[in-house]
C-alpha cells in the first residue's frame, strides 16, 4: 500500500514513517499542499494521513474527487481543542479521525484493517456507470450502496476466517415529526449531529453508513455482541447528551433506537438475512417507545 502523508515533522511522525517502511508500506511525504496534489496526480495512492491543521479543505475535496479511478482512504489528524471547527471545515470527508498526539502503532494497526476494504471501495467506484460520491452528502458517512457492499465483503471474509462481527441498524426517533414540525433542513442537521455522535462512540475502524432516509448502518469487524453492548450504550447516551440547537432558540432532544445482530461463521449466512435480523431487532426497539437497544444473539 502506498500512503501519502502531510503532517508536521515531529518525532512521532518520524517513528510512524520508519514503522511503515519496516512493515512494507511505501510512504510518500508531502511538505505542503502543492506537493500533495502532485503526488495525487501521479496516482497509485491508497491511503492518506493528513494533519487537518495543515491540510486544506481543497486538498481533501480533491482526494474525494468522484472522477478519480481509485478510492483513497483518508485519516484526518485533529487537535482536541479544534475538533468541531475542523470537522466542519473538512466537510466530514475523512474516513477516520485521530486525535493528536498520534500513536504510530495505533495508526499502523488501523491501516492493516483499512487494507481489507480498499479494493471493495475502488471496485464500487469502477463499476458505477455515473460516478457518485461514496460518502453521503448530509452525514459524511458511507452511502447506503457503499455500506451494503462493505457488508458483503465482511460476510465473505467471515466465512473464510471464521471470525464473528456485529451488524447494527440505527434510526433517529421521531424523525418524521422533526420534518413536519420544523423542516427538512432541521432533519438533516439532526442526522448530521447523530452521525458525529456515532463516530465519537465507536472504534476508529468500525464502519458507518447511511441506511434509509433517517437511519444508519454500523459494521463492527471482529466483534461479538458482548463487546458491542458497550458500544451500543455509548451511542445511546452520546446521541441524547447534547440537544440539537434550531433557530428561534429551540432545543430539540434527540434519541435513537438500535437493533444489533451478531454474524456467526456459518456458511448459510447471507447479507439479506443479517439485514433482516438487524431490522427486526430495530423494529422491536422502536415498538417499546424508542431510545432502546435490542440484540439478536446469533444469526
Amino acid at each position: 500500500m502506498k500512503v501519502l502523508t502531510l503532517m508536521a515533522d515531529t518525532p512521532d511522525f518520524q517513528r510512524f514513517v520508519k514503522r511503515l517502511a519496516s512493515d512494507g508500506y511505501q510512504v510518500v511525504q508531502a511538505n505542503n499542499h502543492d506537493e500533495a496534489c502532485e503526488y495525487l496526480q501521479n496516482g497509485q495512492i491508497q491511503a492518506a494521513v493528513l494533519d487537518f491543521d495543515i491540510a486544506s479543505a481543497e486538498l481533501v475535496r480533491r482526494i474525494r474527487d468522484v472522477g478519480a479511478p481509485d478510492y483513497i482512504y483518508v485519516f484526518g489528524l485533529l487537535s482536541a481543542a479544534g475538533t468541531g471547527a475542523t470537522n466542519k471545515k473538512s466537510g466530514l470527508l475523512a474516513d477516520e479521525y485521530i486525535f493528536k498526539p498520534m500513536e504510530p502503532d495505533e495508526l499502523i494497526a488501523r491501516l492493516v484493517i483499512v487494507d481489507r476494504y480498499i479494493k471493495t471501495l475502488t471496485d464500487i467506484r469502477a463499476k458505477q456507470k455515473y460516478p457518485e460520491p461514496i460518502r453521503d452528502a448530509v452525514t459524511g458517512t458511507f452511502s447506503q450502496s457503499t455500506i451494503h457492499e462493505l457488508l458483503t465483503t465482511e460476510v465473505s471474509r467471515s466465512r473464510r476466517t471464521r471470525k464473528k462481527f456485529v451488524l447494527a441498524v440505527l434510526a433517529l426517533d421521531g424523525a418524521s415529526n422533526i420534518r413536519v414540525k420544523h423542516n427538512r433542513d432541521s432533519l438533516n442537521k439532526a442526522l448530521s449531529q447523530v452521525a458525529l455522535k456515532i463516530w465519537a462512540s465507536v472504534r476508529a475502524y468500525d464502519l458507518i453508513g447511511r441506511w434509509g432516509k433517517t437511519g444508519f448502518m454500523l459494521l463492527l469487524p471482529e466483534t461479538t455482541l458482548s463487546g458491542a453492548t458497550v458500544v451500543a450504550e455509548r451511542i445511546r447516551q452520546n446521541v441524547s447528551s447534547v440537544p440539537l440547537g434550531l433557530p428561534d432558540e429551540i432545543q430539540l432532544q434527540l434519541s435513537a433506537s438500535m437493533g444489533f445482530v451478531q454474524a456467526s461463521s456459518r456458511d448459510f449466512i447471507s447479507v439479506d438475512d443479517l439485514i433482516t435480523e438487524a431490522e427486526n431487532s430495530l423494529a422491536k426497539a422502536e415498538q417499546v417507545g424508542g431510545n432502546h437497544i435490542v440484540f439478536a444473539w446469533d444469526a
